[in-house]
């Protein structure tokens, strides 16, 4: 009798054991994963923007995730985090805002509202239109960085249709906008979608 009886709770033991051991596989719940940025692509003096512009931009973007990001977002919300914290990282990698916001994605910690330069009404607009002015200096680092540029004025302010136009435009003219190359591959990175 209890010979049967071990052999039948012995293995509903060893696999309550797995899954406490192993919690943070089997959670369903989303996780941050940090942007790989090894090296700013875009915080250089062959980029047709002045350093001050990439760190107000840069510390825009984090704003707007900061202020948008909402405590058990779902794995959507921390994807379009990780994409924005990533493009303002690439555009000014000592931004004291978005590397503050990242960290604070990474450890889930609640985040502070962050005062932020432009509203994303303007925010949008402002990378949109610097986006066209990139585009027509040309080179592929302003060309690139034009795409993201409309990307996240885009995914800011989903009613600027002169951003829609325009990212809809860059993927016909250009091809879609390549978010692994700049952030790392995610756990469902799926290019522009």
């Amino acid at each position: 009798m209890r010979l049967t009886q071990f052999i039948v709770t012995f293995p509903f033991m060893v696999m309550f054991y797995l899954c406490m051991t192993y919690e943070e596989s089997f959670s369903a719940e989303p996780k941050y994963i940090e942007p790989e940025v090894k090296e700013a692509r875009f915080d250089k003096s062959t980029v047709n923007l002045l350093k001050v512009d990439r760190d107000k931009l840069a510390s825009s973007v984090a704003a707007y995730v900061a202020n948008s990001g909402k405590d058990g977002t779902n794995g959507s919300d921390l994807d379009t985090a990780r994409r924005l914290l990533g493009f303002a990282l690439h555009l000014s990698p000592r931004n004291r805002d978005a590397v503050i916001a990242n960290f604070q994605f990474k450890k889930g910690l609640p985040r502070k509202k962050i005062q932020p330069e432009y509203s994303p009404v303007t925010l949008a607009e402002v990378l949109q239109s610097r986006a066209k002015f990139l585009i027509k200096n040309g080179g592929d680092l302003n060309v690139s960085l034009a795409g993201y540029m409309l990307f996240v004025a885009v995914q800011v302010d989903s009613t600027n249709e002169t951003a829609i136009y325009e990212l809809e435009m860059y993927r016909k003219d250009i091809g879609p906008v390549n978010w692994s190359s700049l952030v790392g591959e995610g756990p469902k990175d799926k290019g522009s979608e």
